[in-house]
């Protein structure tokens, strides 16, 4: 908004100091826009044999699907617990990620791992 009202003043009344100015909110808007979108649309979740990927905004984690106890659905997304008492929360089932319900996704998530802890070995 405040990038909006500095180019309209200086559409107004043109000067270096107000594009300077509008230049500098414009910048901070778009800069902030694109850590948010690369934020949000990088988070991603990956079951498989091999374990459990979940990229988030600030990491990647690695578990084996031996390492899991349990899997809850938190407030961020799924949270996946460990035998030492650590967690493990994987935002890419959150809302914010996706904008649809987490609690579908959470169902299926729970499929994919009674699917996966129930495969046999030579079915790998």
């Amino acid at each position: 908004m405040k990038a909006f009202i500095g180019w309209a003043g200086w559409v107004s009344s043109p000067g270096m100091d107000g594009a300077r100015s509008a230049g500098l909110w414009t910048g901070l808007a778009v800069g902030m826009t694109l850590f948010f979108w690369w934020a949000i649309l990088r988070v991603r979740l990956q079951v498989g044999p091999d374990g459990i990927v979940a990229v988030n905004p600030w990491g990647t984690h690695r578990l084996g699907l031996d390492e899991v106890t349990s899997v809850r659905l938190g407030a961020w997304g799924a949270e996946f617990h460990h035998a030492d008492g650590f967690k493990t929360t994987a935002y890419a089932l959150s809302e914010l990620a996706s904008g649809s319900s987490q609690e579908g996704r959470f169902v299926e998530l729970l499929a994919v791992l009674k699917a996966d802890s129930t495969r046999s070995p030579r079915d790998a």
